[in-house]
C-alpha cells in the first residue's frame, strides 16, 4: 500500500485487510512518518517510511520488499471489499494480472469525490470484465514471476501504463474485473491531491519524453492548454456510459478543473525537462 497523506488516513484500509484471512502479508510504504499508534495497533503490518517518494517509487520499494507470490497493490485511501485479498490472489494466479473496480465511498466531499472521478471514471462499475492495458494501479495484483518479467521498466517507479503497456506488447494484456473491488475513502485533501497531480503529471511527461525526440517533447509542451479539455471530456463520457451523470458529478467540475490543469502544467513541464536534457 502506497501513503503519500497523513499516514493515519490509512487507518480503514487497514482495518479492512486486517479482516481479510487470505492476507499473508501487509506493507504500507508511507512518504510521511507513520506514527506509533498506527504501528501498534497493527503489529503484523511492515511499515516502510520513504521521506518524499511518490506512489510509484513506494509501490516499487513495496514490491521488492514483499515475499509473496502474489502481489497486490493499492493505496492508503481506499478500502477494500471483504472478498478483495482472496479475489486478487485467485484472478492474478489465473491471468498474471488482474485489476478492479474502484468507486467512490458514499457521502464524498465533492473535492474528494472530484479526485475519484478524474482518476478512475473509468473504473467504476458497472463494467464487464475486460482485457485491457489500462488498468488501475490502485486496485490490482499481479504474479511475481510477471513483475520480474517486466523489472527494467519499473526500476525508477512503478508506473503502471509503461509496466502494463509493456506486457500487453509481449503478449500478456491485463484484465479488468469488478469483482475485484475497493472503495475510495476520504483522501489527504485538494491541496495534497494538486501538488500530487503537479509531481505525477511531471513525472510521467518526463518519464515518456526520454523516449520521444524533440519535436514530439516540443509537442507535449505546446498541446498542454489543450489537455484539461481532453481530460474532462474523458471523465463525463465515462460517466455518461454509466449513467452516473448527476448533480453531484456536475458540483464536482470546478475541482476537476483544478486537478486537470494541475496534471497539464506538470505533464508539459516533464516534456520541458527532457527537451532540456535532449
Amino acid at each position: 500500500m502506497g501513503c503519500v497523506g497523513d499516514a493515519i488516513g490509512a487507518l480503514d484500509c487497514l482495518l479492512a485487510l486486517d479482516a481479510q484471512d487470505s492476507v499473508t502479508e501487509v506493507l504500507l510504504c508511507a512518504s510521511v512518518p507513520v506514527p506509533d499508534t498506527l504501528r501498534q495497533r497493527f503489529p503484523a503490518t511492515r511499515f516502510v517510511e520513504r521521506p518524499g517518494a511518490l506512489v510509484p517509487e513506494l509501490w516499487r520499494d513495496g514490491i521488492d520488499l514483499a515475499r509473496g507470490k502474489i502481489v497486490a497493490l493499492t493505496i492508503s485511501p481506499m478500502v477494500p471489499a471483504p472478498d478483495w485479498a482472496a479475489t486478487a490472489a485467485r484472478e492474478a494466479e489465473l491471468h498474471g494480472v488482474v485489476a478492479g473496480a474502484i468507486d467512490p465511498l458514499n457521502g464524498l466531499p465533492l473535492g474528494d469525490l472530484a479526485e475519484c472521478l478524474c482518476r478512475y471514471a473509468r473504473d467504476m462499475s458497472p463494467f464487464d470484465a475486460r482485457a485491457t492495458a489500462d488498468i488501475p494501479g490502485d486496485n490490482c495484483a499481479y504474479r511475481r514471476d510477471v513483475l520480474q518479467r517486466t523489472r527494467e521498466h519499473w526500476a525508477d517507479g512503478f508506473w503502471e501504463p509503461t509496466v502494463n503497456h509493456a506486457l500487453a506488447r509481449d503478449g500478456l494484456t491485463p484484465r479488468q474485473d469488478p469483482a475485484l473491488r475497493v472503495e475510495q475513502g476520504r483522501s489527504a485533501g485538494t491541496a495534497a491531491f494538486v501538488r500530487q497531480r503537479l509531481a505525477h503529471g511531471r513525472a510521467h511527461g518526463r518519464q515518456r519524453g526520454a523516449g520521444f525526440g524533440q519535436a514530439r517533447n516540443l509537442v507535449g509542451v505546446l498541446a498542454a492548454p489543450a489537455v484539461p479539455f481532453v481530460l474532462l471530456l474523458r471523465v463525463y463520457r465515462e460517466l455518461a456510459a454509466r449513467g452516473r451523470v448527476n448533480a453531484k458529478s456536475l458540483a464536482a467540475l470546478p475541482w476537476l478543473v483544478a486537478y486537470d490543469v494541475a496534471w497539464a502544467v506538470g505533464e508539459a513541464r516533464g516534456h520541458l525537462d527532457a527537451l532540456r536534457a535532449s
